[in-house]
């Protein structure tokens, strides 16, 4: 008799996102976009909540939160993309696409140092 690994249980409850008609789940970042969005989330992650001000560091995040949503889509829903976003969706729905995201990040990195400490 052999044993069954069941890894679907390291898979977190689904989240899911609607836009554009499409449902994304941003439970878990796939190992497929993680690197592709690090960096992104990581800048995102960067600009200051002072710079409410500067017209070039909002530019600069409204930027980063429409290539973080379209990186994330583009394996499943490749239509939506960066000029997708821009120009059918509105900046609240860019600002909670893009935390919901990056929450998923924190996560899946929380995850790997517990399980590296293991």
């Amino acid at each position: 008799m052999s044993k069954v690994i069941d890894l679907d249980i390291l898979r977190p409850e689904p989240q899911i996102v609607k836009i554009g008609g499409k449902e994304i789940d941003v439970s878990f970042i796939p190992c497929g976009v993680t690197f592709d969005i690090y960096p992104i989330a990581q800048e995102l992650g960067t600009i200051s909540a002072d710079a409410e001000n500067d017209q070039d560091a909002l530019r600069r995040a409204f930027d980063l939160g429409v290539a973080l949503c379209a990186v994330f889509c583009k394996y499943q829903y490749p239509e939506l993309n960066e000029e997708w976003f821009k120009y059918n969706a509105t900046v609240q729905q860019i600002e909670a696409f893009s935390q919901a995201i990056s929450s998923a990040l924190v996560r899946t990195n929380e995850g790997i140092k517990r399980q590296s400490k293991n």
